[in-house]
């Protein structure tokens, strides 16, 4: 089992990285759906809040179904749904139909993480879940530069949006079925050296998620946990809805090319995290399990400052806002793929690695689901600036959390 693992996690991070090819292509769209249909900002915040409250429904669901199920179950399950889902969104003419079938599209998303988090707790030893989880964690984030840059070619190559939702679900079933052939099924695997002992305890072989859920919450690191994912995931799904409007806003020219080249532009935030996402788990494996708040304290300092700048900088120049944007994965994004990974793992075990995530990850989309609603209304109404505001507030409050953590580990070694 071990002689594959490079293998596996190959597999996952493919495999993973390919479901942002039908969830970054309706942000992408976001600048297409206005110019052709006329929405206003707080109307597409509607198309990103509500899909992504259905999604931390599905997280909390799918993540107890893929400890029942098995890894790979789930993993194909949430690609099925997605890619029906993706293509019955671009069939459609209405901001209601837009936002059922995302909303639909999200929900089996949901199960694609905690799936591939399954999958690692069996085959992958508790010594090296930091570093382990990083390298998945560059998955969603290349996977994300990736749909952005394809879907920015895909808009200066072709008129409209609806391409968009036909060339993308099509790769990703290109993907899902080079996945079923690749992953072994996952249930009931040991992993190589064992998982943490707080719920390998409850046996391999209970199918029930009772016994899971009373050990998680008894455990004070899961709640913090919770508490930060869904701070982090506000301020990551904020600059991943509105990323593109924003630089694109900035620009001075309008047109496809205008538009290609914003979205272009926006994909440096994500691409930021695959560097964020390596070292910071690295570099959280030096602490140990249990030990990682002290890394995402200092890092999340650092994002405060950042978005300030972008708030009361007066920044004019596209480009210089992409820098900074990237400034802010890269500090951001280290700290946000601890969360529904390591931090998960830390806290679980094998039996209980699906539905920790699925928790975990789903609190941080219920907390996120009013980034897109709530930001669009405060820049259609006070402009950009205040609405950076709003950002910078989310990541105070969460480097506050991670420093008061990070002070009770740190007392402890």
């Amino acid at each position: 089992m071990r002689d594959r693992a490079p293998f596996v996690l190959f597999t996952l991070v493919v495999g993973y990285g390919a479901f942002y090819l039908c969830r970054a292509n309706v942000e992408s769209a976001f600048p297409l759906l206005a110019h052709d249909f006329g929405f206003t900002r707080t109307q597409l915040g509607w198309l990103s809040s509500v899909p992504i409250a259905v999604y931390a429904v599905g997280k909390v669901v799918m993540g107890g179904l893929g400890d029942v199920i098995g890894g790979k179950r789930l993993i194909l399950l949430a690609t099925g749904g997605s890619i029906v889902a993706t293509l019955a969104f671009g069939a459609s003419a209405s901001l209601a139909a837009f936002v059922a079938f995302a909303s639909i599209g999200r929900f089996f998303q949901s199960g694609g993480w905690s799936g591939s988090v399954s999958v690692v707790a069996h085959r992958f030893e508790p010594e090296r879940h930091g570093l382990v989880m990083g390298v998945m964690s560059t998955s969603y984030e290349l996977g994300n530069v990736l749909a952005i840059l394809l879907c920015s070619a895909i808009t200066s190559a072709l008129a409209g949006w609806r391409p968009l939702f036909l060339i993308n679900p099509l790769l990703f079933a290109a993907v899902g079925l080079f996945v079923a052939l690749a992953l072994r099924d996952s249930r009931g695997r040991p992993s190589a050296v064992g998982g943490a002992p707080a719920l390998t305890r409850l046996g391999d072989d209970d199918p029930s998620l009772g016994p899971i859920l009373a050990a998680l919450f008894r455990r004070p690191p899961f709640w913090i946990a919770v508490v930060l994912s869904v701070l982090l995931t506000f301020l990551r799904v904020g600059f991943l809805t509105w990323t593109p409007t924003y630089l694109y806003e900035l620009s001075t020219t309008a047109g496809h090319a205008a538009i290609s080249g914003s979205i272009a532009k926006s994909a440096i935030f994500p691409a930021s995290g695959v560097i964020a996402a390596l070292s910071v788990g690295a570099l959280s494996d030096r602490f140990g399990p249990g030990r990682r708040a002290p890394v995402m304290a200092v890092s999340l300092a650092m994002v405060v400052a950042l978005v300030l700048i972008l708030a009361h900088g007066h920044v004019r120049s596209p480009m210089v806002a992409a820098l900074l944007i990237g400034g802010v994965g890269l500090f951001l994004l280290g700290p946000y793929s601890l969360l529904a990974g390591a931090l998960a793992l830390d806290v679980s075990g094998r039996r209980g690695a699906a539905t920790a995530a699925g928790i975990i990850d789903g609190a941080g989309y219920l907390g996120a689901s009013t980034a897109g609603v709530l930001l669009g209304k405060v820049a259609d109404a006070r402009g950009w600036p205040a609405a950076f505001d709003v950002v910078a507030g989310a990541a105070l409050a969460a480097t506050l959390v991670a420093w008061a953590w990070a002070v009770v580990v740190l007392r402890r070694r």
